[in-house]
């Protein structure tokens, strides 16, 4: 019965790995698709930039105007 149960489970899961893995697996360049946030072409047209960079602008921003650099609040010290 425990071998039945782990089989299965095994089985299944390894169903689940090539359902998710088979853009990456079977693509002919084989490149896993880029997910992080700096270096996505879809998300920096939709605006979207990493937190870092956001945080480096938001301080670059603060200084120029005021002198003092702030939190990630923009402005409140």
């Amino acid at each position: 019965m425990f071998i039945q149960t782990l089989l299965l489970v095994l089985g299944i899961l390894s169903i689940a790995l090539l359902a998710m893995g088979f853009n990456v697996f079977f693509r002919k360049n084989k490149k896993f698709p880029q997910s992080s946030v700096g270096h996505n072409k879809e998300m920096r047209k939709l605006g979207i930039t990493c937190a870092r960079s956001t945080e480096i602008k938001c301080r670059r921003d603060v200084d120029k105007k005021t002198g003092d650099v702030g939190c990630a609040g923009c402005g409140q010290s």
